[in-house]
């Protein structure tokens, strides 16, 4: 039976191997047994068992039967830590038998066990409508994000054209598909298998590709354009196809994280810039602070400059007629 000392030394190596944590299966094993220790080894192994339990799929029945001995022990204290954990088990296959074990849980008679257990079947449910939907918008983002293309013996693309690079709407996917992810954050790591995830790195590594280069070109274009020149048609469309490009650029940057972020904001390239006049801000705070306004000086400002904010309508239906695949092969 491990000690507390050897259960925190195996948990430091899971820890510190990130992408490679599932190579330590005997490091994980450790874990494992530390349900067969004493109260201290048993709280922690409460706490261990799930965190690393997505990277170990083949000792999943053992993990989850480890887990279950835990909501049976004696000790109350450790039986709530490890009801209370019981839906980071609940994935893929393993879900309905998880369910099925805190329904046989609410026939206990502690009412703090009781809504423990009742907050954790909330939660699964809960869990599991999220997965079902981030799973159709993953799939369906897929669809917009292509494989690179093969290369021939000569170095050269063995098809005859590049895939075709659509923007808009990988713009809307990816926003929504990362807003969706912020409540399932691990849903790249722990709801795909291996293989998957990483078919997915790649697509995203070869969009990322593409974008750059797409986005310099916009840069390029737009540089030292002010005022009536950004309204002619053509640099309409190019500000907001720079918009659309950095906001994924943005996004993908999040996805590339270890593990995923979902931390980054972006404002979408059809919703309208919002105007602030900077006077009425300063009058509404010094009002708010309870001081006496203060007078604003005579004429604009510097800072305050006008921010251009592209038109919708017959315009937005324009964007997704723009060649982009022109514009990244640079004919």
């Amino acid at each position: 039976m491990p000690t507390v000392e050897e259960l925190y030394r195996n948990y430091g190596i899971l820890a510190d191997a990130t992408e490679q944590v599932g190579q330590h299966k005997d490091a994980y094993q450790v874990i494992l047994d530390g349900v067969k220790g004493g109260t201290k080894e048993k709280r922690l192994a409460a706490q261990f068992i799930p965190k690393f339990f997505k990277h170990f799929p083949e000792l999943a029945d053992s993990a989850i039967n480890a887990q279950l001995d835990l909501c049976e022990d004696e000790d109350v204290s450790i039986r709530r830590q490890a009801i209370k954990e019981l839906p980071q088990f609940a994935t893929g296959e393993n879900l309905p038998r998880v369910a099925d074990i805190l329904t046989q849980l609410l026939q206990t008679d502690d009412s703090a066990e009781f809504n423990l257990v009742n907050n954790a079947l909330l939660s699964i449910f809960k869990m599991e409508k999220l997965e079902t939907n981030l799973r159709k918008l993953f799939d369906k983002l897929l669809e917009y994000m292509p494989l690179p293309p093969e290369e021939a013996e000569n170095g050269e693309n063995a098809g005859n054209e590049e895939p075709k690079l659509q923007f808009s709407y990988v713009e809307c996917l990816l926003y929504s598909f990362h807003q969706l992810g912020r409540k399932l954050p691990d849903f790249l790591t722990a709801k795909l298998n291996a293989e998957k995830l990483k078919d997915f790195k790649i697509r995203l590594q070869y969009f990322a590709r593409g974008l750059q280069v797409y986005i310099r070109q916009l840069r390029l274009a737009l540089q030292g354009k002010t005022g009536e020149a950004l309204k002619t048609e053509e640099n309409k469309i190019k500000v907001v196809a720079l918009k659309i490009t950095n906001n994924i650029n943005v996004l993908i940057k999040d996805l590339f994280h270890i593990p995923p972020s979902y931390k980054s904001t972006v404002t979408l390239s059809w919703k309208p810039v919002q105007k602030v006049e900077i006077g009425q801000k300063r009058a509404n705070e010094d009002t708010t602070s309870g001081s006496p306004p203060k007078k604003s000086s005579a004429g604009p400002k510097r800072d305050a400059r006008q921010i251009y904010n592209p038109p919708s309508g017959k315009y937005s239906s324009n964007l997704g007629n723009f060649n982009y695949e022109r514009s990244l092969q640079g004919k």
